[in-house]
């Protein structure tokens, strides 16, 4: 009897650890994180100051170091005028240090007035 006690003991320890640790994996398997960028923020004249300082950006990048392999996916309205303001927010992100190849650009947001930049893993995106 004592020793089913002290062994039922141990196998807690082990089933707390195994249960922490399946936790933890389940809450990185949904890391995705939007941060939405409206065009009357982008619309302010634009310098290597200022874009850092936009809120959306500034939370996507600090969002985008935190995660290993990491990618960050520009969702932008359809049509030309989307085209072009997802174009140069890339060219910014890669200017402030993200590499190219880690950035997607997704047309067809319903949203006219913003980009919601999306920040996960590839696959996440992908999905």
């Amino acid at each position: 009897m004592i020793y089913f006690v002290i062994n039922l003991k141990q196998n807690m320890k082990w089933i707390l650890l195994l249960g922490l640790m399946l936790s933890t994996l389940a809450s990185e398997a949904n890391t995705i994180r939007i941060f939405s960028l409206s065009a009357d923020a982008w619309a302010r004249p634009r310098s290597g100051q200022m874009v850092p300082q936009l809120d959306a950006v500034r939370q996507a990048i600090n969002y985008w170091e935190t995660g290993t392999n990491a990618a960050i996916m520009l969702s932008y309205p359809g049509e030309d005028s989307g085209e072009i303001w997802a174009a140069e927010l890339r060219d910014w992100l890669v200017s402030l240090g993200i590499p190219s190849d880690k950035i997607i650009l997704a047309p067809g947001f319903q949203a006219e007035d913003q980009i919601n930049i999306l920040v996960g893993s590839r696959q996440e995106l992908n999905q």
